[in-house]
């Protein structure tokens, strides 16, 4: 290591001599500055400029091939890139030998690159926020290379051997002394080990302010001397170059912001990459003055701008600190485009609860007292702030798994390309069109996107009126449908107490556990369907006529219930010889969750006019859509254009294709199938030991487990089957409750539900309910 810390000295006339006979190299020398080479500049007569590079002998020939390998590596991947190009001997070979007193030197040229070298100046913003994108640049022209000589070369400013540098910390001033022991502690016990899981490479490792060259627009123009090429983590590219670019007269806060900026626009950064580079420019900074005391106990002077470095090393590691690493580590997650750590500790939930009734309202609207903190979900899995897992039963927005990979990432990939609206031509809103139309068949193959489910209900409401010519809407009991006015008026369950909405009549559930006709009767769906017909009456006696029904396929909020054969079609055939239109709202009940079909209105062998979809097609991102046939759409735009700023925008369109091709490519509607058949045997299994389960009912993933104090009177249990909810929160399992008397288990998870997840619940269950 101490061997190649000076540069060669030989005869500089036996030089100029090998250099015109090997490399045909004539014209006027002038020395460059090396800390191990002999470096020249060869100006020809002709005007023509090469470096030339007399190598230190005990630096080996491995490393120095590796060096010209990599050059022309680079000239390959990234033929821009403003390096230096290898410039072969006479006779093609990579490398010149000259030879003086039997020692043999190894002999390097290169192109010259036009520019100068920036050394004591400053780049502006965008000069370093240039300069971090050229290090990415430089890093994927090198990601390909391989070579074994940069991970075993012994070089003095391999960070992997910094502390073999520990023992000269006591040569620096006295006031630095433990500042520096911290640093190095913190980097063997904490960032080394975090390395061993990055990204890996061979890095240039030493883009510094005399290794850059700056053109005439004052922006980075070149990076030369490739002679500290190590295999390292690809952050050292980026902390090394920040250290060394830090400098007295400029922030080092925007440095640091502008570089990371840079890089990260190129070659995104990992999270525990981010996290460690302010450590690692502490690092960096504290290896100039240790390496200057190992000169020193060697007898080695240091020289050139070795020396600018040394001064202003420790001076700078006092600034990073004076401007604090909390400071410091979140303008680099910033630039990185992380989120910032939270500041305070989330595991105070009475203070959580506080600050959100202090801005968001007095009454919380949460599950579960006290309520869950949940900070992170996977799957079907949410986590809590205590780190504690529950098994979701309950979200069917993150249809196919919260934060599913495959989503999120083309999520992020075009949040990070394109968002804007269908004012535009854009690819994603017409291909994910194309989706739905092929999927919604029955001449349903015009989309209108908005941005949720109640916005998709509402807008199919207003269409039905427009293409009917009437005002009268028929809704389920105890359905739910939105949020907005319109659609709160299709959705008694909002407000059962306070329900009134003169244009709308409600239909009767078809219960066949609780209602006026059970199983046993073979008319079932027809005497069901049937009793729509006064509704359907006295919106036609009261002038207003029919213009749309609007149905859940699952009647999920009336408990989930197994519709006889032939409900639907009834409603649908009544409603359509009014006059009116049938809204199959899916947002709950599509994209496969009933396992027997993509669409929960296909489960009841009918053809709507009208499919609502809202945020699960996107997997909790904000979509929603109407899909309808094109002369109802035709007329609808007569009386004026629809338009919705973001709705069918491109990132909720890459959203909603990507939830279907993981429908697809992962089976899902088969596994809802499955899945929930086996999960409703295992409820039902447990009715020979609990007699609170009255009935277990449901298709594909929608299950509902009705909950009674008698089986012979049904008398609902609303009070058992809240305290059931909170014992089941205990048992890390979390289901919903439901139903107009509040007795009903719902059991709606993710699809991407399993076999051995189904056990999960029942077993909880049987527990709770022995609790109980």
């Amino acid at each position: 290591m101490l061997a190649t810390l000076r540069p060669p000295s030989v005869d500089s006339e036996a030089l100029k001599a090998f250099a015109a006979s090997v490399y045909g190299l004539v014209g006027a020398w002038n020395p460059l500055e090396g800390e191990r080479d002999r470096n020249f500049r060869v100006l020809s007569a002709a005007g023509a400029s090469v470096v030339f590079k007399l190598c230190h002998p005990a630096e080996g020939d491995s490393v120095l091939l590796c060096q010209a390998e990599a050059l022309e590596h680079i000239a390959a991947t990234d033929p821009s890139l403003p390096v230096p190009r290898l410039i072969r001997t006479r006779d093609g070979q990579p490398l010149g030998r000259f030879i003086q007193e039997n020692i043999s030197y190894p002999v390097m040229v290169l192109s010259w690159l036009d520019g100068q070298v920036l050394g004591e100046a400053n780049l502006t913003s965008p000069g370093l926020y240039e300069l971090g994108r050229m290090l990415a640049r430089l890093g994927l022209a090198l990601r390909g290379f391989v070579n074994g000589a940069p991970a075993t070369r012994d070089l003095v400013w391999d960070i992997r051997h910094v502390m073999r540098l520990a023992p000269h910390v006591d040569a620096l001033p006295p006031e630095d002394r433990a500042l520096a022991r911290s640093i190095l502690a913190r980097h063997a016990e904490v960032t080394v080990p975090a390395m061993r899981h990055m990204r890996s490479q061979i890095v240039h490792g030493d883009v510094h302010p005399y290794n850059a060259l700056v053109a005439s627009d004052g922006q980075i123009g070149g990076i030369i001397d490739f002679g500290d090429m190590v295999h390292g983590a690809l952050i050292l590219e980026l902390a090394n170059a920040a250290g060394d670019f830090l400098t007295p007269l400029q922030d080092p806060a925007e440095t640091i912001f502008e570089m990371v900026r840079g890089f990260h626009s190129v070659t995104p950064l990992e999270e525990a990459e981010a996290d460690v580079l302010v450590d690692l420019i502490e690092v960096r900074l504290l290896m100039t003055p240790l390496i200057d005391a190992l000169k020193r106990a060697n007898g080695i002077a240091s020289q050139g701008y070795f020396e600018n470095f040394n001064g202003r090393s420790l001076p700078m590691i006092h600034e990073l600190r004076r401007i604090g690493h909390d400071r410091l580590h979140g303008l680099v997650r910033r630039a990185a485009a992380f989120p910032p750590r939270p500041p305070r500790s989330s595991s105070d939930a009475a203070e959580l609860i506080a600050r959100r009734r202090k801005v968001m309202g007095e009454k919380l609207y949460v599950f579960y007292k006290p309520p869950l903190h949940i900070v992170k979900g996977e799957g079907v899995w949410l986590t809590a702030s205590d780190g504690r897992r529950y098994l979701d039963c309950y979200n069917n927005v993150p249809h196919v798994g919260h934060c599913h990979p495959y989503v999120t990432a083309a999520i992020a990939r075009q949040a990070a390309t394109l968002n804007t609206n269908t004012r535009y031509i854009t690819d994603q809103a017409v291909d994910y069109a194309e989706r739905l139309v092929d999927l919604a068949g029955d001449g349903l193959s015009s989309v209108v996107f908005v941005n949720s489910g109640s916005e998709a209900n509402d807008l199919a409401w207003r269409m039905a009126k427009a293409f009917t010519g009437h005002t009268g809407g028929l809704a389920m009991d105890f359905a739910y449908h939105g949020v907005s006015e319109a659609i709160d008026a299709f959705s008694p369950s909002n407000s059962p107490e306070h329900w009134t909405a003169p244009h709308i009549r409600l239909l009767t559930p078809p219960d066949i556990y609780r209602g006026p006709f059970g199983a046993d009767d073979p008319q079932v769906g027809e005497r069901y369907a049937a009793l729509a017909d006064a509704p359907i009456a006295e919106l036609q006696e009261k002038g207003l006529g029919v213009a749309a029904a609007m149905i859940d396929s699952a009647f999920m909020t009336n408990g989930i219930l197994d519709a006889p054969q032939g409900y639907l079609a009834g409603i649908v055939d009544r409603v359509r010889r009014a006059g009116g239109l049938f809204i199959a709202d899916e947002v709950q009940s599509g994209f496969g969750r009933m396992g027997t079909a993509f669409w929960g209105h296909r489960h009841h062998g009918v053809a709507p006019d009208f499919i609502t979809i809202g945020k699960p097609a996107g997997n909790g991102h904000p979509v929603g859509a109407v899909i309808t046939r094109p002369e109802i759409l035709a007329h609808f735009l007569k009386f004026g254009p629809f338009f919705s700023t973001f709705g069918g925008n491109n990132v909720a369109c890459a959203a909603g294709i990507a939830v279907l091709d993981v429908i697809r490519d992962e089976n899902l509607v088969e596994n809802a199938r499955v899945t929930g058949t086996y999960l409703r045997e295992g409820l039902a299994s447990l009715m020979h030991k609990h007699a609170l389960i009255g009935d277990v009912r449901g298709v594909g993933l929608a299950t509902g487990v009705e909950l009674v104090r008698d089986r012979s009177s049904k008398e609902p249990a609303p009070a058992e089957t809240t305290r059931l909810l909170s014992l089941l929160r205990d048992e890390g399992v979390l289901i919903g409750g439901e139903g107009k008397h509040g007795n009903i288990l719902k059991i709606r998870p993710p699809i991407v539900f399993t076999r051995a997840h189904a056990d999960i619940a029942v077993a909880a269950v049987d527990r709770a309910l022995n609790r109980l």
